[in-house]
């Protein structure tokens, strides 16, 4: 593994102990823009837009913090998206 995905591992662990589980707070956020924007928004969508963010900065200047993040974001936004992916098909059930 290289330095900066140990890093990363690391400041992931670091939110984790300071905020709890990403995948309910995410979930609230998406709901939260649901509600303000007028469309459904899951929580791998939050992850993507701010990995766009991320991606912008870069173009100003370098900040390791914005590779950091982009990395965590991924991750989170890989989970959040397979279990959004597992809830909708096991909502959708064939017929007998």
């Amino acid at each position: 593994m290289t330095d900066i995905l140990k890093e990363a591992e690391k400041i992931f662990m670091q939110r984790h102990k300071q905020y709890g589980d990403f995948v309910p707070r995410f979930r609230k956020t998406a709901l939260l823009y649901s509600a303000l924007l007028g469309i459904k928004v899951v929580g791998s969508t939050l992850c993507k837009l701010i990995i766009l963010e991320k991606i912008s900065r870069s173009d100003h200047t370098y900040l390791k913090d914005n590779w950091l993040d982009i990395i965590n974001y991924s991750l989170m936004g890989e989970i959040l998206q397979k279990l959004e992916d597992t809830e909708k098909n096991e909502k959708v059930k064939p017929i007998k």
